[in-house]
């Protein structure tokens, strides 16, 4: 029997989530990091496998033995997506390293791969890695879970790394709204220009998710928005 979609958590990926790196803006990020653990908490609970879904320079499928490190961003700390992970790759992309540490710390026994999908990808190929997707998981043995990986505009504020452009505000909130209200359709249609010129980094990811959701019935639950640092992040899960 084919296996079936249950369930999709949606995480932003700063790498302030790693305890190493937070130092004293820790209580900054509290609410985040709690919202963060409790989508995968639950996730972890509804399903018996996970395929992270994340951003990177190229579409590429990652192996759930493979492992990473903060290194980069100023901790070198290795996380992995399986409990015996292989060799570390020092270039991991970042959405991937969002996803092995929030294995380690929702489902530490779990191997996790991940699927990343060119920030520049067509919506030919949105709908080509979405079927792959589709694939994998109707082969697996049971439900299946999603670990959504992406953020949203980076030029909310002045201080924010993009700078401020006004137009992000409303383009920030058509996201929200559309992740906290599983709105397929909504997801589907953000511009990609528009969105690149933000810095919403999370666009395909979205829509990847989006397209292999389809019209199924969906009851959403939106655990965070908001915008630290003039980023905008979205926690939130969605239950098939």
């Amino acid at each position: 029997m084919a296996s079936v979609l249950s369930a999709l958590a949606f995480v932003p990926s700063p790498p302030l989530l790693l305890a190493e790196l937070a130092g004293s803006a820790t209580g900054e990020l509290d609410d985040l990091r709690a919202a963060v653990r409790e989508v995968c908490d639950d996730l972890g609970q509804s399903c018996h496998d996970w395929i992270g879904v994340g951003v990177g320079a190229t579409t590429t499928w990652i192996d759930g033995d493979a492992a990473g490190t903060y290194a980069g961003f100023g901790a070198d700390v290795v996380v992995g997506l399986a409990p015996d992970r292989g060799p570390v790759d020092r270039a991991m992309e970042l959405a991937a390293l969002t996803v092995g540490l929030l294995r380690g710390q929702a489902v530490p026994q779990w191997s996790v791969p991940v699927q990343l999908v060119a920030r520049n990808a067509s919506v030919q190929d949105v709908a080509a890695v979405a079927l792959d997707l589709r694939g994998r998981v109707d082969a697996a043995p049971g439900p299946v879970g999603l670990l959504v990986v992406g953020d949203g505009a980076t030029t909310l504020t002045d201080k924010a790394p993009g700078a401020f452009d006004d137009r992000a505000e409303a383009v920030q909130h058509a996201i929200d709204d559309a992740l906290g209200r599983a709105d397929v359709d909504a997801l589907a249609s953000l511009d990609a220009a528009l969105c690149d010129a933000l810095g919403v980094d999370g666009r395909v990811a979205w829509q990847v998710a989006a397209t292999l959701v389809g019209p199924a019935r969906v009851v959403p639950h939106s655990l965070f928005r908001g915008a630290p640092y003039g980023v905008g992040y979205h926690v939130a899960s969605w239950s098939l």
